[in-house]
């Protein structure tokens, strides 16, 4: 029954940051240009207070700057979660090459979401994103892979200390 559960929590993990990269990917242009904006600009009052005394050409340069770093790494935060919550799941079925069926799965799922940005007006599929958030998708899992030897670990030396 707590298999059962745990295993239902994962697909809602995964299915839920899917649906989310869909979203994301579904805004135009505009719509995902205004909200990279929003969070670059507070971005930038926390890491150059002195932006405003700035000129204008190297205010345009350092939010040009700024604005890439934020978009590639959503690319690379939002694909990392998925790769967390592939490899519990994955992990959960007992599969063998947990690693690389995770890694083929976030993967494939990262071409999708560039093609399905063909479809969307102001986007463009690059292949370079897809790099990037298959790296992601190996950060989650590297992640996901830690954590399940450290509460294999941790099982272990609580099993002792009661045993002994």
């Amino acid at each position: 029954m707590i298999q059962r559960i745990y295993r239902g929590i994962l697909w809602l993990g995964v299915v839920a940051v899917a649906a989310m990269i869909f979203g994301f990917s579904a805004q135009d242009g505009t719509a995902s240009t205004s909200v990279s904006t929003v969070i670059v600009q507070a971005v930038i009052e926390v890491v150059d207070p002195d932006y405003g005394l700035r000129t204008v050409q190297e205010q345009q340069d350092v939010f040009a700057f700024v604005e890439k770093l934020v978009r590639k790494a959503a690319h690379f935060t939002e694909y990392a979660a998925l790769g967390f919550f592939i490899r519990l799941l994955v992990d959960s079925y007992g599969l063998g090459r947990r690693t690389r069926v995770s890694w083929l799965i976030g993967t494939l799922y990262a071409c999708t979401d560039e093609l399905h940005q063909l479809f969307i007006a102001q986007r463009a599929a690059m292949w370079q994103d897809v790099v990037l958030d298959s790296a992601g998708v190996l950060a989650g899992i590297v992640v996901a892979y830690t954590c399940t030897v450290l509460a294999q670990r941790w099982q272990d030396w609580k099993k002792r200390k009661s045993e002994g």
